[in-house]
């Protein structure tokens, strides 16, 4: 064996032996590790959270810019190219504003006059609520012995009033911080988005030289074809789940009116908003929409909750397996598993990116599977 060969062979081990040794003590420092990565998140959340809405923003944008760069001559294509992104980026902006102000002017004052209406039922709900408690403390004595004893525990009534302005003035403390600290989060991530998309193709082309400065061009290659699938499959997974939440949106609102249901559109609205987590980001909006029809008409709420779940079911196994699922090109069975493994390992943010994410590793494997039978000279029929 040459000494190149053992060399090779010791870098290998090394290699091993070193990530071994890593693999161990990340196992018995977990705790140490998720802190570390949770301030290395808090850090860039800002301009993850720009990344975001420059991926989404590019979307329409790109439109935008196809349609600008059509209406003006050939020639002036490349002299006018800034003017024309930074219109482009500016009337996607508009867009999204425009699209959040006329939500806002359909529900704010559907949401004055329903906060009125709750407003006018809340003290009934509450006496009636009082009747009922009273009436099973009466049945049940023994719990009623339980409530005495833990106020009786408490404290006097001035410590528990005192207790309870302690609680609110702290919390309106923390929602005026947490308001100032989301604004200047949100508006770092704005600010960043527009940055990025200015200079999309320069960082596109910086991540490119990267790329292929690193590894070899086999490797480079197939690294630049993954991420186009993956940009393809992301962008017609947002177009998708956009469309799904209004079709879904629009079908709550409908069947609430029909139904006759109070807040009909507040929950279609909300249901619309809340159907951009797939499949199961709905269910808010039905909690929210039983909890306001309950203060005027419990029973009508649970009419409106099994209405809610048939409609979700219908939705979640026919229509969204057809909208979404086909514009990422899974079948019904691969977008349901896809979602539901994606919820149950990472949450909401599972939810959201385990369908485009599979999707592309449906695509890949299917691609190398094909490639392996053709190389076998097999034809599956």
């Amino acid at each position: 064996m040459k000494l190149g060969d053992n060399l090779n062979e010791m870098k290998k081990w090394i290699i091993l032996v070193l990530v071994g040794v890593l693999a161990f003590w990340g196992l018995n420092n977990l705790e140490l590790i998720f802190d570390v990565l949770g301030n290395i998140y808090r850090v860039f959340s800002p301009f993850i959270l720009g990344f975001v809405l420059a991926y989404i923003l590019n979307i329409p944008m790109m439109k935008v810019e196809y349609l600008l760069k059509k209406a003006i001559p050939d020639k002036y294509e490349d002299k006018y190219s800034g003017i024309i992104r930074l219109v482009s980026i500016i009337l996607s902006i508009l867009l999204l504003v425009l699209i959040i102000a006329f939500v806002g002017f359909l529900l704010i004052p559907e949401l004055i006059e329903n906060i009125e209406s709750l407003m006018n039922n809340i003290p009934a709900f509450i006496e009636s609520s009082k009747d009922w408690v009273i009436n099973l403390l009466d049945k049940y004595p023994d719990v009623q012995r339980e409530i005495e004893v833990m106020f009786a525990e408490s404290g006097n009534v001035s410590g528990i009033v005192s207790s309870i302005f302690t609680y609110i003035i702290n919390g309106i403390v923390g929602f005026v911080s947490g308001f100032v600290g989301g604004f200047v989060y949100i508006f770092t991530g704005i600010i960043f988005a527009i940055y990025m998309l200015c200079q999309k193709e320069y960082l596109v082309d910086g991540i490119k030289r990267l790329v292929y400065a690193f590894t070899d061009k086999r490797k480079a290659n197939k690294i630049m074809d993954i991420s186009k699938l993956t940009n393809k499959t992301f962008s017609k997974f947002i177009s998708g789940q956009c469309v799904e939440a209004v079709i879904l949106g629009t079908i709550m609102f409908v069947v609430c009116l029909l139904g006759r249901f109070p807040y009909a559109l507040i929950i279609g609205v909300l249901t619309a908003i809340t159907a951009l987590v797939p499949i199961f980001g709905a269910f808010i909006a039905c909690g929210v929409g039983a909890v306001l029809i309950a203060i005027t008409n419990p029973l009508q709420a649970l009419i409106f909750v099994a209405v809610f779940v048939i409609i979700q079911q219908i939705e979640g196994n026919v229509i969204y397996p057809k909208v979404v699922g086909k514009s990422v090109g899974l079948s019904p069975l691969w977008t349901l598993l896809a979602i539901t493994v994606g919820g149950n390992l990472f949450g909401v943010v599972g939810m959201i990116i385990g369908l485009p994410l599979a999707s592309v590793v449906y695509a890949i494997g299917k691609e190398s599977i094909k490639k392996k039978l053709d190389k076998k000279d097999i034809e599956i029929v």
